[in-house]
């Protein structure tokens, strides 16, 4: 008679058959992530190719292996964020694969990593793209807002580094402004009230604070804002004050800016001030439904409007369907509505392209429409 071995036989075979292979593969993978330590940057062609090869060869077998290789980078970079002087390039690449193979349980490890990151080393210099696209990342999560938070002002708040790369079928051209605008918006509300608590600093980088609130911000930072106007002389900071009052700050920001004095102005800000007010006072909920009815004045139901809504949050604000004034009018709940277009805001910096702020303009029209329907009689 033909005898079987047992199943608990057959899997003790198999998983002894295994182990040489999985040693193995550690082995290779420890060899790979020694290969991110010590990266410098050549001047010769030839190095920077043999360099280049080496990190895509790195993430290429780590990926391919990713849950034996999870533990690994976890341990390695732990061990890179616990000395003196860390290898800089290899905490920026070792967080960024660690989130890549782990996603959001890897949060805590990535801030950490942005933490001993030192801004002015030619290596992260070199590399800001990466950096760039590890915080986008990070930011998107939610998690650990407030060590994230405080990396992006350390990071990029007064960083004038400008970045291009190639996101399919797009050239992307990022500048000051947008760069701020995607790390910081990308975290969502939590970022809108970092950056007005930051307002009342007197630094030269208040009007850049001022001109990121003015893509990510609300109702909810007018305070903020008109203690800072209320305050202002000179005609940039009133503008960009104004501005944000109009495009965000519904009617709160409204009324800041029709109650604002002008007699201790600048001639210019004066100027300004007088010529802005007639605009203000014409801002109401039924001319901003009139601007979006200009852009498109179709119709649909509210269980229409709430999957199209459903599905520009799934794809990062990505849409061609949604009417913005049949949103504005219709019968789903105010509340509602503006806390989804929040959140389908911040969503739609992770496609980190230019585009994004074309939308985000109409996005932005809708929020504030809404506010002024939100308002108490």
């Amino acid at each position: 008679m033909r005898t079987y071995p047992s199943l608990l036989a057959l899997v003790l075979s198999l998983g002894a058959a295994l182990l040489p292979a999985r040693a193995d593969d550690a082995a290779k993978i420890r060899q790979h992530v020694d290969g991110l330590r010590g990266m410098y940057l050549p001047r010769e062609k030839e190095k920077i190719a043999e360099l280049n090869k080496r990190m895509d060869d790195a993430w290429t077998f780590i990926e391919a292996h990713k849950s034996t290789a999870i533990p690994i980078v976890e341990a390695e970079l732990k061990k890179a964020l616990a000395e003196k002087v860390p290898d800089q390039f290899f905490l920026l690449d070792a967080g960024n694969l660690l989130f890549t193979l782990q996603g959001e349980g890897a949060t805590g490890s990535g801030v950490a990593a942005l933490e001993r990151l030192d801004p002015a080393a030619e290596i992260v210099q070199a590399n800001w793209e990466e950096v760039f696209h590890f915080a986008m990342k990070l930011g998107a999560t939610g998690r650990e807002s407030d060590r994230y938070l405080a990396q992006m002002d350390r990071l990029f708040l007064t960083s004038k580094e400008e970045i291009q790369f190639f996101r399919a079928p797009h050239q992307v051209q990022l500048n000051q402004s947008d760069i701020g605008c995607m790390v910081y918006g990308v975290a969502g509300e939590a970022a809108a009230r970092h950056l007005a608590s930051m307002l009342v600093r007197v630094d030269p980088i208040r009007p850049h604070i001022l001109q990121i609130l003015r893509t990510v911000g609300s109702e909810t930072e007018v305070p903020a804002v008109k203690a800072l106007m209320d305050t202002a002389k000179d005609n940039e900071t009133l503008a960009v004050c104004i501005t944000f009052m109009m495009d965000l700050g519904g009617p709160a920001g409204r009324a800041a800016v029709l109650a604002l004095g002008s007699n201790e102005l600048e001639p210019a800000a004066k100027e300004y001030l007088d010529e802005i007010r007639p605009e203000a006072e014409k801002v109401s909920f039924a001319a901003n439904v009139q601007i979006l009815e200009n852009l498109d004045n179709s119709t649909a139901s509210d269980s229409k409007i709430q999957r199209q809504l459903d599905f520009m949050e799934e794809h990062d604000g990505a849409d061609n369907e949604t009417c913005p004034a049949a949103v504005a009018k219709s019968g789903i709940p105010t509340d509602h509505l503006l806390a989804q277009l929040k959140r389908i805001r911040a969503r739609t910096f992770r496609r980190e392209t230019n585009h994004v702020f074309e939308d985000l303009k109409i996005t932005n029209l809708l929020i504030n429409t809404l506010q002024y329907k939100n308002a108490k009689p």
